[in-house]
Parts: C-alpha cells; structure tokens; sequence
C-alpha cells in the first residue's frame, strides 16, 4: 500500500487560543465579550466552510479544495499577526475558520476513501492524531512566543501542505464519480500495491457511484426521509455531543481554568503539549483493533470522570480546608479530559460520518452534520467565558451530563463499522432490491455476486474481526480508566502490563491492550475466551455473516429466500491467523450443538478421546489419503465448575499437505467446544510454545 497522504494543517486555532488569550486582550485592549467574540468566530467561519465544503470537494475534487482551504488559513494568520485593531484580528480569525471548515470534512472522507477497510479507522484517526501535535505546539511556543509572532508561525504548516498536496493523488471515488474510469483504476492499484487484486474493490465502488447518480437529486428536504433518519440522527447527534462536551471551553481556555485555582498556567499547558500526542497513538492503534463503539463509549466515560473531578475542584476552591487540593484536581481534571477526548471523542464522530453515510446523501448530508458541529462549537465557544462567571463548579456538572449521555446515545444508536468497507457499512440502513436499476448497474451486480466464488485474497481472509460489544464494554469502561488513572499516579497500568503481566491477564486487560505479547478474544454469545498473538488478525467473512444475521433479525423487510447450500455445521465461530497468511497458520473454535447429556468421558480417558478427534478429522477412514497421528493428550479440569478440557497434540498428513495441530475439547450446556490452533509441519518448531500456551488460555464462561 502506497499511501502519501501524510499532509493536514496542524497549527490548531484551539491551542492559539489557549496561550495568547491574556496578551491579545492586553495589547489591544480587548473587554470578554470581545475577546469571546474572536475565540468564537474561527467556529463560526468553520460552519461557513463547512456549507460549501462538501458539495466544493463533489464538484472540484479533495486537493483543489484543500488547497483553497490553504488560501484561506494564511490569508487569516496574516491578518491576525498584522492586525492593528479589533476588525483584522475578527476577520483573520473568521478566516482560518473557512479554511479549517473546508479541511474538517474533506480530509476525514478523503482518507476513509483512499485507505483499505482494514485500516481505514486508523488513518482516518491520524488525523486527530495531527490536530494534536498542532496543539501541543501550539501550547509548548505559546509560553514562550508573542500572539503575532505565534500567528506567523501558523503559516508554516499551511505552506507546507500546499506544497505537499502536489504529491498525493485524487481519491478513487471521485474519479470513478467523474467517469474518468482509466486514472481511477490506475490510482487505485498504486494505493493498494502492484500485486494487489483491485477487481472486486473496484467493483464496489462502481456500484455504489452508480447507485449515487441514480440519486443525485436529492437535496436538504431529502434527507428528512425515514430511510435516512438514523444516519442523520446518528451523524448530527455525535457533533453536538462532542461540541458540547466541554472541549471548546477548556482547549480554548486552559490556561484560564489553570489560573482560576492558582495552579501555575505556563506548567500546566506545557504537560498539555507533552501528554496530547501519545493518547492521540493510543487511540489510533486501539480504534481498529477495538472497534468505534467502545472505544468511543470509554472516552466519554473517560470525560464524564474528568469534569465531575474539575466540578469538584472548583466547588472547594474557596474553602480552607481543601483550597490545596483544588489546583491538583483541575491539573488532573484538565490532564485527564484532555487525553481522554484525544483518544476517541475528537476523531470518532468524524470517522464514523465519513462511513455512514451512503454516496447518494453523502455531498448534502456531510455538509449538514459539519455544519452541526461547527455551530455548536461556535455557540459553546462564545457561552464558556459567561458560563465561567456565572459558575465554574455548573458548567463543568453540565459537561459531565453531557458526556453521560454520550454513553447513552453511542449504546442506544451507533453501529459499529470497523472493517467493513464503506460500501458494505451501508447494508443495515440500505437494500439494493429497494433501489432503480440500469443495465449498467445490472451488470455490476452480477458481476459482483458471480465474484463472490473467488478465492479471498490473504489481505481479505486476514481482516480484522470485530468482537462480540457487551462484555468488552464493562472490561473497556474499567480498562480505560484504570489507563487513565496510571498515567496520572505514577504509572500503575505499566506495571500491571510490564513488570506483572499475569495480574493484567488476570484483570483481563488485555482485551484491549496486548499483554506479553498476547491479546484476548471474549465471545459472550457462544461464551468462550482464549489469548492469541496480539499481531493476529480475524477472519472479516465471519464477521460479514454475523452482521448478515443481526440485519435479518432486525430488519422488517421479508426474509430473503433459503440459499439451497447447505451451511457447514463446522464453520468457525472465530478465526485468527496472521496478516498475509494463506489460512495454513491459525487458530480458530467451533462450537457445535450436541445433546444435552452428551459426555466425552464416554469415549474413555484422554488418549481414547484424542484418537477420536483424529479419526473425525480424518474422516473417519473414508479418506484414505489422509493420515492422522496422536502425539500427546493430557486433561485440563475446572473443579470448581465441572469442566473437563481434553487437550490434544496431533499430526494431519497428506500428499498434499503435512500440518501440526493443537486441539481442545470440552462439553458444556448442550455444546461442544473445540479449539484448533494448526500450523504447516515445517513453521511447527517456530509457533509450539505459543500454540501451547493459546490452548492452556481457551476457557468456557458462560
């Protein structure tokens, strides 16, 4: 994969704000409500940019709206560094704001659409992930540097993506939306790698452009459609919560609140600018192994604790006995806020608006939900000051409200679309029985089902496989807040998963974090856990079907007619295996219905069931070109529970393959659970100890 996009404009106005707030109001004698004003008026220009955002970057294309977007930001730092009075400094600032506006939609789609599935949250999260290090710049300089000269200094990145733009290429889409079908195959194959199957992929985008054309006409009444209710509710709800969360007001105000309890500013802003850019990698290593919906739900768990501890703070500042205190709360209130937002609430919604939102809404529906944002932004922002002086310990209890109710609205409402490729994320709100058909789409069609025979390629047999949501939400809410709480006394979590690794296993932490090496599936639904090598990846089919199913279940369509193929009663629940791998290497679990007084101790001791499994596997002696052998078979037994695991070792030979297998059994509730971890004979001494290790991990919870 040949992706250069590495280009954003970093030079965040929030991190502006925070630092010169005092000097600007100063040198030109500004009142609050004036300064309030200018704070606010960058989220104003925002939601100016964000109306001709989208339907600019439809009709023009991503780079020359970015590069309109560049215009427009150093237009707005030089009138800032050179303003004389409060007019320039307002209009530069309005200025930025267009420009930043412009930049806030297309680059979130812009990467969701030249990236493939399996990564596409992990860039698009890069993107926060650069906000930030214009933040903590921003922060750092701002101790040091006068307002203009900080001002100038905003130029720099402005300058550097112009130039940089001339390097990266037009998204796909937009080119196979503008028929120029020769250059959108050719970009596509570079972005994917010279050996890489573009076929199907191009297929899909096909379709979806030409499913949009049919729906071109849709404008803003459009959108108020039933059918689009719950993207709308969904894309709008998630910008208004994050605005209104409390970010505007403290990344715009810091160095205010710090001052407010006598904790020294210049300090804390500097932890600020240190402590932003590593929870920003976090979140963009955990938001495709974790998936959106935690991950998102523990960040505004993570906000709720935060401003419950800056409520806290400032209702005991002016009493004797905890006056001390107040300042190390708001420090670790503001630290912990900030971390937290960065690690899901500041890129999530944005990358979810750029996966749920079908081609034929997207241009009018993505300028909507910017626009959302930005004048909720622009609202928060002018309000923080006035609330501040009306009461600090209120503000900050209504923030907490707010993010509780994130928690609520992401559970209730947001799907969860880690993995799936943009076009395939559609298929809950969307039926493409329901839609107009052409011949051209006819043909695409067919096609695209007859391509469904193929062979997957490694890269599609390996996607990430998302994870069974409830229990992972109870582990990810405590997980991530025992992680916050380490980071700010002293380092807890790292000795949890350095120095003790068995008290993180034992707490389960690594289900959201790799632990020795290792990471934790948990299926509450089949109710099974086991750790596999955390640089593993799943099986994406298994999650296509699941998904599949929890559409059937939902939906109030008719259901769709029988498929004549029989479904394999020995697929797997889950697979891993590693990114590239032809299938040979994995460890998968299948979990089979049997009767209820079922028993394997009926097949005798371990080695009397070990050769029973054999036999199974090879198929009982029908084939007689496989041979299998029983190496070794011990008992594993769960006293406490009744649960007896039969853990086998064993060889599968044929002329055509020689493979090395771990297995477990056990039979509970009307189940049989088996675990299989096999490897080619020849990689056997390579990956023994961990197949040992995965099998003495796998365990029945239900």
């Amino acid at each position: 994969m040949n992706i250069k996009w590495r280009k954003r404009i970093i030079w965040r106005k929030a991190g502006y704000t925070a630092d010169t707030m005092s000097s600007i109001m100063t040198d030109l004698d500004l009142s609050l409500a004036q300064f309030s004003l200018f704070g606010s008026l960058s989220t104003f220009g925002g939601m100016i940019g964000a109306i001709f955002s989208a339907k600019a970057a439809s009709a023009f294309g991503n780079k020359i709206t970015l590069w309109l977007a560049d215009l427009f930001c150093i237009t707005g730092w030089l009138a800032i560094a050179l303003a004389k009075n409060i007019v320039w400094l307002d209009l530069g600032r309005f200025f930025v704001g267009i420009g930043v506006g412009l930049i806030s939609y297309v680059v979130p789609v812009y990467v969701a659409e030249i990236t493939p599935k399996h990564v596409r949250g992990a860039f698009t999260f890069s993107n926060q992930l650069l906000q930030n290090c214009g933040v903590a710049i921003a922060y750092y300089f701002g101790n040091f540097l006068s307002w203009r000269t900080l001002a100038l200094i905003g130029i720099i990145p402005c300058a550097v993506q112009v130039i940089g733009l001339f390097f990266i290429p037009e998204s796909p889409r937009w080119l196979a939306k503008k028929g120029r079908d020769k250059e959108f195959e050719a970009i596509l194959q570079k972005l994917r790698g010279k050996k890489y199957d573009i076929v199907p992929e191009s297929r899909e985008i096909k379709i979806s452009v030409e499913l949009s054309k049919q729906n071109s006409n849709i404008g803003i009444r459009g959108l108020f459609r039933k059918r689009y209710a719950h993207q709308l509710t969904i894309g709008i709800g998630l910008m208004l919560l994050q605005q209104l969360c409390g970010t505007a007001g403290i990344s715009a105000y810091g160095s205010t609140l710090f001052k407010l309890v006598g904790f020294p500013a210049r300090i804390g802003m500097m932890v600020l600018s240190f402590i932003v850019v590593p929870k920003s990698l976090m979140g963009l290593i955990l938001v495709d192994r974790w998936g959106r919906r935690p991950l998102l739900m523990s960040s505004a768990f993570g906000l709720c604790l935060s401003c419950i501890t800056l409520a806290v703070a400032f209702g005991v500042r002016d009493v004797p006995e905890f006056a001390k205190i107040a300042p190390i709360f708001t420090f670790i209130g503001i630290l912990t806020f900030t971390m937290m937002f960065a690690v899901g609430m500041g890129a999530l919604p944005w990358i979810i608006m750029s996966e749920i939102f079908p081609l034929d809404i997207k241009v009018i529906a993505g300028s909507l939900v910017t626009i959302a944002n930005w004048f909720t932004g622009w609202i928060a922002n002018y309000c923080f000051n006035f609330m501040l002086v009306w009461s600090p310990t209120g503000t900050f209890v209504i923030s907490a409200i707010v993010c509780g109710l994130t928690i609520v609205f992401t559970w209730c409402l947001v799907p969860e679309t880690r993995g799936l490729t943009r076009e395939m994320s559609l298929k809950p709100y969307f039926s493409l029985h329901s839609l107009p058909k052409n011949a051209k789409l006819s043909n695409l069609l067919i096609a695209q089902q007859t391509s469904g025979d193929r062979k997957p390629s490694p890269a599609e047999e390996f996607s990430p496989l998302a994870e069974k949501f409830n229990r992972r939400l109870l582990l990810g809410v405590g997980s991530s807040s025992v992680l916050a709480i380490g980071a700010n006394f002293g380092g807890i979590t790292s000795l949890l998963l350095g120095l003790s690794p068995e008290i993180g296993r034992n707490l389960k932490l690594d289900v959201i974090y790799p632990i020795g090496g290792y990471s934790r599936c948990i299926d509450t639904a089949e109710g099974f856990e086991f750790i596999y090598p955390a640089t593993w990846v799943g099986d994406q089919t298994l999650l296509y079907r699941a998904a599949e199913k929890t559409e059937r279940e939902t939906s109030l369509d008719l259901p769709p007619a029988r498929n004549s193929r029989r479904k394999n009663v020995n697929e797997p629940v889950v697979a891993f295996g590693p990114p590239g791998s032809t299938g040979e290497l994995n460890v998968s679990v299948i979990v089979s219905p049997v009767s209820p007084g079922f028993s394997i101790e009926a097949f005798g001791g371990p080695k009397e069931v070990g050769e029973a499994i054999v036999r199974t596997v090879t198929g009982s002696g029908q084939r007689k070109d496989l041979k299998g052998t029983l190496l070794e078979s011990n008992l594993r037994q769960d006293s406490e529970r009744n649960l007896k695991y039969y853990e086998l070792e064993f060889k599968v030979e044929s002329p055509l393959f020689r493979r090395h297998n771990v297995a477990v059994c056990c039979a509970n509730g009307g189940r049989l659970y088996t675990l299989n971890a096999q490897a080619p004979e020849s990689d056997w001494s390579e990956v023994r100890s961990e197949f040992h290790t995965i099998a003495k991990s796998f365990n029945i919870i239900s």
